[in-house]
């Protein structure tokens, strides 16, 4: 088990679909400022002001 750094829980990064979850940046053309820009899918962003399809 991996503790993730952006997420801070633990996922198997044996498991493709849970690593790729945590490791792999989304694709954000909501904003240029979102906070999420170069982050994983795990990165909590929440609905504040991320309209991306990925949050």
């Amino acid at each position: 088990m991996t503790k993730c750094r952006f997420c801070k829980r633990e996922y198997d990064e044996t498991d493709a679909a849970a690593a790729d979850g945590h490791t792999t940046p989304v694709v954000c053309n909501a904003r240029r400022t979102c906070r999420c820009q170069g982050r994983p899918g795990c990165y909590p962003c929440g609905d504040s002001f991320c309209f991306c399809s990925e949050h």
